[in-house]
């Protein structure tokens, strides 16, 4: 069976710049991907996955990989 993954397209600001990336939720996983590095947490059921992955987005940004 073939499972089709469906990411969707986030943008935040850091330190006065958009950063823009991706993430989906699969298997109480949540990944966040960047232009240069991709980051993962697990994913705590009734948490808000937006607020999450733009977390994880500034993060890879802080690193130099957003």
């Amino acid at each position: 069976m073939l499972t089709v993954t469906i990411w969707n397209q986030i943008t935040t600001e850091f330190f006065g710049r958009s950063v823009y990336g991706s993430y989906v939720l699969e298997d109480r996983t949540l990944v966040v991907k960047a232009r240069r590095g991709e980051k993962s947490t697990t994913y705590v059921e009734g948490s808000d996955p937006i607020w999450l992955a733009e977390r994880l987005l500034r993060e890879l940004a802080a690193a130099g990989k957003a």
